[in-house]
């Protein structure tokens, strides 16, 4: 029996000492992620618009026209660098990459950490990633498809840019806000980037904006914010 005992007070003292420590050493910090909004403009030089009107044009086998960029005389030639073509879908239609890019620094932008001496984060979580939208396009915007990547990558085709989540088909003319759709591990990506929070990374955002010949040409703005909340140990 007082084998037992000694053992049990053994126990409580090891218990106590690692609480102890825990308490010393580990400090539970939860914050917002710094809000970032990426515009989605028609006026920007991203977006390769036609100027003036944009007729259907079929294209592909049987039709005059089997290569949009490279038509029949007297056809006009079209500038593809400027306007890419394509034919999808029997027509002639626009096909191009918008993307849009948001430096985050944890650091500097999240109040909580910025008189933090130490240099890591432990036992990140991320929740709640959620996007509020501003829409005054007049067409569908395809859905956005959201990276995070190191603060010198700033394209969605770089091998280091890393999906996480995508905004689904943002109908036109409409707003209001809901959830990101999120990747497979997409907490375990966004931890690996929070762990170094002095160390700035990228939010990436990006869409293919595809214009069949013969549609409304886009024009209008979407404006989508991304906000979430953060829990970690310091």
């Amino acid at each position: 029996m007082h084998g037992a005992r000694a053992v049990l007070r053994l126990l409580a003292l090891l218990g106590a000492v690692g609480c102890g420590l825990v308490s010393r050493d580990v400090t539970g910090v939860s914050f917002d992620l710094p809000a970032k909004s990426y515009s989605f403009d028609t006026n920007d030089s991203m977006w390769k618009l036609p100027v003036g009107s944009f007729p259907s044009v079929p294209c592909g086998y049987g039709q005059l026209i089997a290569d949009c960029c490279h038509p029949p005389a007297p056809v006009p030639t079209p500038d593809c660098g400027v306007t890419p073509l394509f034919c999808e879908n029997a027509l002639c239609t626009l096909k191009f990459p918008v993307t849009v890019v948001q430096t985050v620094n944890l650091k500097d932008e999240v109040p909580q950490l910025q008189n933090v001496d130490k240099q890591y984060l432990i036992n990140v979580s991320i929740s709640q990633i959620r996007y509020s939208v501003s829409n005054s396009l007049n067409v569908d915007l395809p859905p956005v498809e959201l990276y995070i990547a190191p603060a010198d990558v700033t394209s969605p085709a770089d091998s280091r840019a890393q999906k996480f989540g995508t905004v689904p088909v943002l109908q036109a003319m409409t707003s209001g806000d809901d959830m990101v759709d999120l990747e497979p591990g997409s907490d375990v990506v966004f931890a690996n980037y929070a762990h170094e929070f002095g160390t700035p990374f990228n939010f990436i955002a990006a869409a293919t904006v595809v214009v069949a010949s013969g549609s409304p040409i886009p024009h209008g703005k979407v404006v989508i914010t991304i906000t979430a909340q953060v829990t970690a140990s310091l």
